[in-house]
């Protein structure tokens, strides 16, 4: 029986027997280090490209500064908000610009009258302080449905709530007065708007 091999094989055996014990070694006792030199290496980079970002965003800080200023202005002359500088002359504003709706939008302007307006002050004002007038009118209804979109349509925004129809004329009373068959009705509603971040700390 032969134990050892043929001294013709020795040498590939050494070095088959070399590789392997190398290999063990580098996992044994290499190849952790390796990986975590990748992942600090990697992190590394992470960290470094992080950096430069941040150092971008420090060197643009002037002009973000200066684009936040300009938004905040385009913001305070959005026509979106209430262009008055405070709350009674918003009111006073919202009431005449339901006097020109109902003067361009009602067909029969003598019969869609405005009776009485009340000014709501806002009693809990958040960012925006909003600006309520409470409205009590008569007109004929398809009059009044004209004057309600024609509102809520408008710029700056104006927002209808609250709208109660108070009673409706009979038809052959209507009928006299020349309002057609829908008759006149007598509505109260609440429309709104909201004054810009400026106007509400200043009123």
């Amino acid at each position: 029986m032969q134990w050892l091999p043929d001294r013709k094989n020795n040498r590939p055996l050494a070095l088959g027997l070399l590789v392997i014990a190398a290999i063990l070694v580098y996992m044994g006792g290499v190849h952790w280090f390796v990986v975590r030199h990748a992942e600090l290496a990697s992190e590394g980079d992470r960290l470094t490209q992080q950096a430069a970002r941040f150092r971008a965003a420090i060197a643009r800080e002037s002009d973000l500064r200066g684009r936040l200023a300009e938004l905040s202005e385009q913001r305070a002359g959005n026509t979106l908000f209430l262009p008055e500088p405070g709350f009674n002359a918003a009111a006073a504003s919202l009431t005449r610009q339901l006097q020109e709706i109902v003067e361009s939008e009602a067909l029969q302007a003598d019969f869609c009258t405005v009776q009485a307006t009340q000014n709501i002050p806002d009693q809990e004002p958040e960012r925006f302080e909003q600006v309520t007038v409470n409205v009590r009118m008569q007109c004929p209804l398809d009059d009044m449905s004209r004057v309600l979109y024609a509102l809520e349509d408008s710029e700056p925004l104006i927002f209808v709530d609250n709208l109660i129809v108070r009673q409706r004329l009979p038809a052959d009373q209507a009928g006299r007065r020349g309002t057609g068959s829908y008759g006149r009705v007598e509505v109260s509603f609440n429309m709104y708007g909201f004054l810009t971040e400026a106007a509400s700390r200043s009123s």
